[in-house]
């Protein structure tokens, strides 16, 4: 039905028939609701928007499992991918690689590549871990009451003495979480050395020493120097505060040497020189590491 409206608004077309005998002006009966409508349902229900919520959270360390640097032995596993005493990271990445010499000679067959240079962060206390065949890490406990009481020594005399009868040896060890340096080696794809500190590039791990490792890095090296040495922390006297020193002070340079033993086995060991002292910029990123 067409209807228009004019200037006095009144309707012009198709008017009410006059056999339906309606009144224009009474309004319809409207209908009673329901009692009891029936729930909406399908495309009745209102719409909603609910998105994934996110954050900006940052996992602890105790969440993540951060790549280990590990000395390549002369037996292993790792002796099917890299070379004897090499330094690798996350066992995918060579950060050195010494040098072989001829010893009846002397002659290089192959020059070392520059030392890597590593900063540690800091240690967690040393443990212990079980002494295993074939340099797989074994029982790992806190105490040497633990080590009595799951049936060890530390004393390699005694171990010596009594591992017929069953009785295992363990070695201190100690977990030091460290800044590794880019090496030249490497290069530099920013998947692994993602942190830059004044045109220098760093990646985070964590090192493992135990046995003669822990010896010469840790005992020769970083413990007497936290204790007594260029690590060793001052603070003013008369405020109280941090002036200088500890872990992340200095950095040092590491290569790897073969040692002979008198039992005729051999090993690769860690050494650790001081390289230099570390810069304000380099402690606030540190800091911002570890805290």
């Amino acid at each position: 039905m067409e209807v228009s409206f004019g200037a006095n608004q009144t309707a012009a077309a198709d008017a009410t028939p006059a056999t339906e005998n309606v009144s224009p002006t009474t309004p319809p009966t409207p209908e009673p609701p329901p009692q009891n409508p029936p729930p909406p349902t399908g495309s009745q229900l209102p719409a909603r928007h609910e998105g994934l919520i996110l954050g900006d959270w940052i996992p602890d360390f105790k969440d993540m499992i951060v790549p280990r640097v590990n000395i390549v032995q002369n037996i292993g596993g790792m002796t099917d991918s890299f070379e004897s005493g090499e330094l690798v990271y996350g066992q995918r990445v060579v950060l050195f690689t010494p040098p072989i010499i001829v010893e009846k000679t002397g002659e290089v067959k192959r020059k070392a590549t520059p030392p890597l240079i590593v900063t540690v962060l800091g240690f967690r206390k040393p443990r212990f871990v079980e002494k295993v065949v074939g340099g797989i890490k074994g029982m790992i406990v806190d105490t040497e009451d633990a080590v009595r009481a799951a049936g060890g020594t530390l004393d390699y005399a005694e171990w010596n003495l009594k591992k017929a009868s069953g009785m295992k040896r363990f070695e201190p060890m100690a977990d030091a979480l460290v800044a590794l340096q880019r090496p030249e080696i490497v290069v530099d794809d920013e998947t692994v050395f993602g942190y830059e500190v004044e045109g220098a590039k760093y990646t985070i791990g964590m090192w493992s020493f135990k046995g003669t490792t822990y010896t010469a890095a840790c005992k020769k090296v970083f413990f007497p120097h936290r204790n007594i040495g260029i690590l060793k922390v001052i603070r003013d006297k008369q405020t109280g505060q941090y002036v200088s020193g500890g872990y992340p002070t200095w950095s040092y340079t590491c290569v790897t040497r073969e040692e002979h033993w008198q039992n005729g086995n051999t090993s690769w060991l860690p050494i650790f020189v001081p390289n230099k002292k570390n810069s304000p910029a380099f402690w606030e990123f540190a800091k911002s590491i570890i805290g």
